[in-house]
């Protein structure tokens, strides 16, 4: 009898244990980080527990668990950033989301030297975040534009992505690193393959003429990469990417082209110090297929560091950041006997340091200076079967930038007072006297007028001298919200490009293919009116719809001239002004949520751009639209994002397609697995790109 008791009393404690476990209950809200608005169908997973729920229309949740020390838990949902969190029983769980989708929250853009916030900046603007790097796998700011609608697809004979806004090349894009200009650039542009995103925030394209602001370069408008700020907690990240590419095209795998990408950052505040590091190598072998360089092997290598003061008494900020970039390029000829017959290696370095200084006079006066200085260095050599032969080039830039900002709060008013000195040395063997020196200088002035966030308008005009020239750009912009969901912004700058001392001193002749390119220096800067015509409409939830209306009006429009001269054998290439070019199009975008799971996004681009005859100019992208689907798979806890792009060309009367996918999965809290295919269709094309066919590659990052 005694033993029937405690037999029952064991019983009922297992069973009372038992109920204990399971009535473990942990409940919270889910709300938008900026609004404070409850989100609904947030998809919530127990990773430990295998288990999970949703929010309700009030953003709550409530879920019965068994006991565990602590509980790990995914909060998804397609419009908005994904977050892991760690917590115990019984504690209420406030869980604050950031929106990625239609970005209605306020992501703050700094591509018009003052902080706005995304939804209220007066000209048009769109934001690349954090989060679309991350999910499309982008090694380079070039791979990550590819991806973006709004972006052409257009490629430089030499092997470069050529960005493209507003159907301007990159010529008439001025490229940004924390709002200081990218020094060295090849052909005129600044190859984006070499600004690596290990350590970048997002990147702000800021579309219509910027020359009120910046000067020389920004008729099409303005690329600003913006690093990582210093977070508040230390932390410790490490990716490793393995790539192959053309993957299909043959067995073996000695010749497969390859890729390995390691990648490793740190940050750590300490006291009144911030600090930030992050070291990048990237290894590329088996190139030459897919190079039109006719590179074999490709090394790069990335080191970016910041360290901020900000004493106690908060008035000065002094940071000091280090910029490094360097990058070897070889490839080889070779017979089946595997004697060589020719060699070639190109090493590029690029290094800049920035001094930056801001003084908080008060609340309602700011100061900053920077000192930059830029250096850029290419050297090229090529060697052939005859030990005689032999071409070589150095081409070097040095910078040195200096500029300021006063900034006036006032009531209504936002006065922003500006000046920058600029001082670039080039030094190269292909220009006539090899070396050359300019001093530029800038004034501008803008003022913000916001009656309300319903209406604010923006007058700002800036004075430039370089040379032996001076420059006059203004621009008026104007942002209206007649009711919430509504949204119209209007635009109108002068804009100008100052010759380049490439299409000024060139004098090179390529024996080998047998061509001379001649600088001309009798060259007018090109002068542009431009306008732009911005239409939004949002329902605030998920739809949003944008249109783009453009028209750049160009007097002096340089253009490549081919000479003919019976007295040389070889053709000759010069540059010219022609009497004018007119720049217009329609750019038309669609972001829809369809559910907490599925999300689409549409663009499509109407292009025309012709001179003065009527005729369409050369590299023109007539049409090219881009779709993106978003995905998250809840039976597997896989994120699935793919894009399709379409490009029309002019030069050859035809269309190309890419198609891209890419798989994210959250293994751990810490541990993020992705595999990626580029370019599913393999299309290439060896004149006029792509250059690389398909390519698969699998990565790995905290």
């Amino acid at each position: 009898m005694i033993f029937k008791k405690i037999i029952y009393l064991l019983g009922a404690i297992i069973l009372s244990f038992d109920i204990l476990r399971s009535n473990i209950v942990i409940k919270g809200q889910v709300t938008d980080n900026q609004s404070n608005e409850p989100i609904q169908n947030v998809n919530i997973y127990f990773i430990n527990q295998k288990t999970g729920s949703t929010t309700n229309e009030n953003g709550n949740f409530i879920i019965k668990l068994e006991q565990k020390p602590e509980y790990i838990i995914e909060f998804s949902h397609i419009a908005y950033e994904s977050i892991i969190i760690k917590t115990v029983a019984d504690q209420f769980i406030d869980v604050r989301m950031n929106e990625v989708f239609l970005q209605l929250n306020d992501i703050v853009v700094t591509g018009m030297k003052c902080e706005y916030s995304l939804q209220n900046t007066p000209v048009y603007t769109e934001v690349i975040d954090k989060n679309k790097i991350i999910k499309t796998g982008s090694e380079s700011v070039s791979d990550i534009l590819k991806k973006h609608a709004g972006v052409s697809h257009l490629y430089d004979p030499h092997g470069m992505f050529d960005y493209n806004l507003l159907g301007l090349d990159s010529k008439y894009i001025l490229i940004l690193k924390n709002g200081k200009p990218i020094s060295g650039k090849f052909r005129d542009m600044v190859d984006l393959d070499q600004i690596m995103v290990s350590n970048v925030d997002r990147v702000e394209i800021v579309k219509g003429p910027g020359s009120s602001l910046h000067g020389s370069d920004a008729i099409g408008g303005v690329i600003n990469i913006i690093t990582e700020e210093i977070s508040s907690d230390p932390a410790i990240n490490v990716q490793l990417k393995k790539s192959f590419y053309d993957f299909a095209l043959t067995n073996d795998n000695n010749k497969i082209s390859q890729g390995n990408l390691y990648s490793l950052s740190f940050n750590k505040r300490h006291n009144e110090f911030h600090l930030e590091a992050t070291a990048l190598l990237n290894e590329l072998v088996n190139q030459k297929t897919i190079n039109a360089f006719g590179k074999d092997r490709i090394n790069k290598i990335n080191f970016d560091s910041e360290v901020y003061w900000k004493p106690k008494n908060k008035i000065n900020e002094f940071g000091i950041i280090f910029e490094y970039f360097s990058q070897i390029s070889t490839g080889r000829e070779l017979l089946t006997t595997g004697y060589e017959i020719s060699s070639n290696k190109t090493d590029i370095q690029r290094n800049m340091t920035t001094l930056d200084h801001n003084v908080f006079l008060s609340d309602k006066i700011i100061f900053n200076h920077a000192l930059n200085k830029a250096s850029y260095h290419r050297y090229y050599k090529q060697t052939g079967i005859d030990s005689t032969f032999m071409m070589s080039n150095i081409a070097e830039e040095a910078v040195w930038d200096y500029d300021g900002t006063l900034q006036f709060l006032l009531d209504k008013n936002t006065l922003l007072l500006g000046f920058d000195y600029f001082e670039p040395s080039y030094r190269n063997q292909r220009l006539v006297d090899t070396t050359h020196a300019f001093k530029k200088n800038g004034l501008f002035i803008q003022n913000e007028y916001a009656q309300s966030n319903d209406f604010k308008i923006v007058i700002g005009v800036r004075n430039d001298k370089y040379r032996f020239n001076n420059n006059v750009s203004p621009r008026i912009a104007v942002m209206y919200k007649p009711n919430n969901n509504y949204k119209l912004r209007f635009s109108a700058g002068k804009g100008f490009r100052a010759p380049s001392v490439m299409e000024t001193f060139i004098n090179f002749h390529n024996i080998d293919q047998g061509y001379i390119v001649k600088g001309n220096p009798n060259l007018h800067a090109e002068r542009s009116l431009g306008t732009t015509i911005n239409f939004e409409f949002s329902n605030k939830r998920n739809l949003r719809i944008n249109g783009l209306l453009y028209n750049n009006y160009f007097d002096d429009k340089i253009l490549t001239e081919q000479v003919n001269n019976i007295d040389l054998s070889s053709t000759v290439f010069t540059y010219k002004n022609i009497s004018s070019a007119t720049y217009r199009g329609l750019e038309l975008f669609t972001d829809y949520v369809y559910s907490n799971s599925f999300s689409v996004k549409f663009n499509i681009n109407f292009r025309n751009n012709i001179d003065s005859q009527g005729s369409i100019l050369n590299n023109s992208i007539p049409l090219s639209t881009q779709s993106e689907l978003n995905y998250i798979l809840e039976a597997l806890k896989l994120k699935i994002h793919l894009v399709y792009s379409s490009n029309k060309r002019h030069s050859t009367n035809s269309s190309f397609s890419i198609l891209d996918i890419f798989f994210k999965r959250n293994f751990t809290n810490k541990i993020k697995i992705g595999l990626g295919i580029n370019n599913i269709t393999n299309y290439s094309h060896k004149l006029y790109g792509p250059f690389r066919g398909r390519s698969i590659a699998i990565e790995i990052s905290t």
